[in-house]
């Protein structure tokens, strides 16, 4: 009967180490169940066989190089290890007086070692559920993972390694499908921007074919009435060879302010910039449309500082203060036109560009800077404008950095606000 409990509990210390559950609360009981029993000086020692260290003893230690020759005279002596040999368990009884009596059979003994079994196996059992409800909680995930689009994250698993475990994989997994769909965003993203540049090209194109075809039919027109007519008055000749001229002259502005356009859209950072003194770029400006008089009756006038740095490229920027200037010049109606620095910060200046004409209708405004769009076709024909002009002034301003916005003045005419980059 004594070998028979010693092996119990060697068989009982094993199956809890391969199952992980905690040792301590057993072999207390074992302890405490023993000091009451009439079998004295029982020992238990538990090894880790790995560094041959002792982790739980009941009683004197049983030494590992200790013979079993040795003891089996004295002792009632049992031995038992783990499938793995990580850990051995030692029992043994010594034969005493009180043991050799109590050796007789006893119904009690029956009585007493079942009621352990069953106490051991509630234990077992208690234990085996609390395991069991990490891996319940991670197939319920797993379930959802395959059939739902989005899934619970509020998985409470029990606070134990394999409830750490578990939570860390529904974690990765959450982290993973945050991440597969930033990615399709990023690519639906890419796609609508790749979608829409193809979609402004074709129409920039459609625009470009429609816009050249008026100035091309009125210089083949021109061309085919003098070559149709030889005899065709000098006066007559005379005029219809100045309308070719303007068409043809229309026609190279036109070209030329496509080919601006494209290298602003399609190459913006191989744009050259350098330190650029604003003051002296908008004097010269001023004395070569005074010269030229492209503004006609209009006059011109400045307030920039001259210590007005700015980060840019002169030709371009030369060509968008141009374009504005003209532009009033050509719809505004108005007599004078200024361009003054208004506001800065650490890092741009804001102008202002502004004239005292007419306007445009509110409704206009939102479509100002739009390629070929006019406010009034036929007039804007006359005048000889590409519809470009302020589609160039937007982006050559963003391909600065900057922004630039349009408004009606309240003492009437246009105001365009803009930004360009300070040296710091």
């Amino acid at each position: 009967m004594a070998k028979q409990q010693l092996e119990f509990v060697n068989k009982r210390v094993i199956f809890g180490y391969e199952r992980g559950i905690d040792l301590k609360p057993f072999l207390k009981f074992v302890n405490e169940y023993f000091d009451q029993s009439v079998y004295d000086e029982v020992r238990v020692s538990v090894y880790d066989m790995n560094n041959r260290q002792l982790i739980h003893a009941i009683g004197e230690p049983i030494k590992l190089n200790k013979k079993e020759a040795d003891l089996r005279p004295n002792f009632f002596y049992s031995k038992r290890v783990s499938k793995d040999g990580k850990v051995a368990v030692y029992t043994a009884m010594p034969y005493t007086v009180t043991l050799i009596e109590a050796l007789a059979p006893d119904r009690t003994v029956w009585v007493i070692i079942l009621a352990f079994a069953i106490i051991v196996t509630i234990i077992a059992f208690i234990s085996t559920l609390y395991l069991s409800k990490s891996v319940k909680l991670l197939h319920k995930f797993a379930k959802h993972a395959t059939t739902e689009s989005t899934l619970d994250t509020n998985y409470r698993f029990p606070k134990d390694e394999l409830g750490e475990v578990s939570q860390q994989i529904v974690t990765l997994f959450n982290n993973m499908t945050n991440a597969i769909e930033e990615r399709e965003k990023a690519h639906n993203m890419a796609l609508a921007a790749i979608e829409e540049k193809s979609r402004i090209k074709r129409e920039l194109t459609s625009n470009i074919n429609h816009e050249l075809k008026t100035p091309v039919g009125i210089i083949k027109g021109y061309i085919d009435s003098i070559a149709d007519d030889p005899e065709m008055p000098a006066d007559t000749r005379e005029h219809f060879i100045k309308k070719t001229q303007t068409q043809i002259t229309r026609l190279c502005n036109m070209l030329n302010d496509i080919s601006t356009i494209t290298r602003l859209s399609e190459a913006s950072t191989e744009i050259n910039k350098q330190e650029l003194n604003f003051f002296n770029l908008i004097n010269t400006i001023a004395n070569d449309i005074k010269e030229s008089g492209v503004i006609n009756e209009m006059t011109f006038s400045f307030g920039i500082p001259h210590n007005c740095t700015i980060i840019g490229n002169p030709s371009i920027l030369n060509s968008t203060i141009t374009n504005l200037i003209k532009n009033s010049a050509a719809y505004s109606r108005g007599t004078k036109m200024r361009l003054e620095l208004c506001d800065e910060d650490d890092t741009f200046y804001t102008f202002v560009f502004y004239d005292n004409g007419t306007g445009v209708g509110e409704e206009h405004l939102p479509n100002l800077f739009d390629r070929f769009y006019r406010i009034d076709t036929g007039r804007s024909r006359r005048a000889g404008g590409t519809g470009l002009g302020l589609a160039i002034v937007q982006s050559a301003i963003k391909n600065h950095g900057g922004d630039i916005t349009v408004t009606n003045r309240h003492e009437g005419g246009l105001q365009f606000q803009f930004t360009l980059p300070k040296v710091k």
